[in-house]
């Protein structure tokens, strides 16, 4: 898939903090999970959630999301949840952290956050060339001589 992003945009995340975008039910310091943990950890996600929503590349976002095992099955990307991803694949390796992810979805529903549609398809391959995906990554600029491969 050949992405037809604008290279004005940036992704909204870059002016957040990282961790809103991988919540954990626990921390380090309390690994059981205390429940103010979770509430803030729960309220962060569904934050992310919202920001993802109004970014330019969400769509490519939810995609890139979908390239690999790692993505589809940890962190939010354009606003997905992993358990999101993994139906799309028809995945029975669903996270064991699905009832984590549902009060999640749960809150953000309440908030008024809508999920990405993300289209049944195969499990995993990729889906732009390395080339491609090195670009993106780095914002280089394919079409200039000293940007290219």
């Amino acid at each position: 898939m050949i992405r037809n992003l604008n290279p004005d945009d940036q992704p909204l995340c870059a002016e957040y903090d990282p961790e809103m975008w991988f919540p954990e039910p626990h921390s380090k310091e309390n690994p059981l999970g205390s429940k103010a943990h979770q509430e803030k950890a729960i309220l962060e996600a569904v934050e992310a959630m919202k920001i993802c929503q109004r970014c330019p590349l969400q769509l490519a976002c939810v995609e890139y999301a979908m390239e690999s095992l790692e993505t589809v099955h940890y962190g939010i990307y354009g606003g997905s949840l992993p358990v999101d991803r993994q139906k799309a694949i028809g995945s029975g390796d669903v996270s064991s952290s699905e009832t984590w992810q549902a009060k999640i979805r749960k809150m953000a529903d309440q908030a008024g956050v809508i999920p990405p549609y993300i289209a049944k398809r195969e499990r995993p391959t990729l889906l732009v060339s390395l080339k491609e995906r090195a670009s993106w990554q780095q914002g280089w600029d394919l079409s200039s001589p000293q940007d290219s491969f």
